[in-house]
């Protein structure tokens, strides 16, 4: 087991490194499982993520990449903690550990049926040789309705250096195919779409509309992607990229 594990690490890595694509936003994992954000008590996994973006087309010196590792651990049936470790946004080809973000999901309120799930997620995020850092708070609902899955996130956020509080919400309507796969839209307005890094997104923009794809390959590995494309404020395009292991 532990061979394959290595085989399966290793492989994502590659893959990260090759299609040089980036960090995504909902989490297939969690949605295909029809719960809520907490991830399952006792459970361990870890996650690399990368994004790339493209600021201007027509000056690709400008793309910025961002890529980090994530471990997650169900602490109680209720209760979900994360830590975070990356590269922080630059410029293309640089590549530094400079990042970290501090995460605990707590499930509030799920019906009896299940078919609805309210969380309160609170994270930390900043730099480790920089004085930039960011608490947030935020409230995602989820609603499975069958075979359809929506989700409205309310998020605030306050950049302790620049006294600046940022309130914003994104929501998604997704497709579930027979438990091992994801197709959906979102859409979000100066809000980081339900994930694991609150830091620059995909399109740096005050609104963007995504197109997202995940799905379950075995038992152990899930992959999404996520093309985004801001609308107002914005970088031009964005691509996401996510591969979670389940430990």
């Amino acid at each position: 087991m532990k061979g394959i594990t290595m085989r399966i690490f290793i492989t994502i890595v590659c893959l990260l490194i090759v299609i040089n694509s980036a960090y995504a936003c909902f989490d297939t994992y969690l949605f295909l499982k029809k719960g809520s954000m907490v991830y399952p008590y006792k459970s361990a996994v870890f996650e690399l993520n990368t994004e790339y973006s493209f600021n201007k087309f027509n000056s690709p010196a400008n793309d910025m990449f961002f890529t980090n590792g994530s471990f997650y651990y169900g602490i109680a049936k209720n209760l979900s903690v994360q830590l975070s470790l990356g590269s922080g946004e630059k410029e293309r080809g640089e590549f530094k550990i400079d990042s970290y973000a501090l995460r605990g999901v707590y499930n509030l309120y799920t019906s009896d049926i299940g078919d609805y799930t309210l969380d309160v997620i609170l994270e930390q995020n900043g730099r480790l040789n920089a004085k930039e850092n960011e608490i947030g708070i935020s409230l995602p609902n989820i609603f499975h309705l069958t075979d359809f899955l929506y989700v409205i996130h309310p998020t605030a956020n306050y950049a302790l250096e620049e006294k600046n509080m940022t309130i914003g919400a994104h929501t998604g309507l997704f497709y579930n195919f027979e438990e091992r796969g994801i197709i959906g839209v979102g859409a979000e307005y100066a809000s980081v779409q339900s994930s694991s890094y609150a830091g620059q997104r995909i399109t740096q923009s005050e609104v963007s509309a995504s197109l997202f794809f995940g799905a379950q390959i075995g038992n152990m590995l899930y992959i999404q992607n996520e093309i985004a494309k801001g609308l107002s404020n914005s970088r031009d395009l964005g691509f996401a990229l996510t591969a979670k292991i389940i430990m």
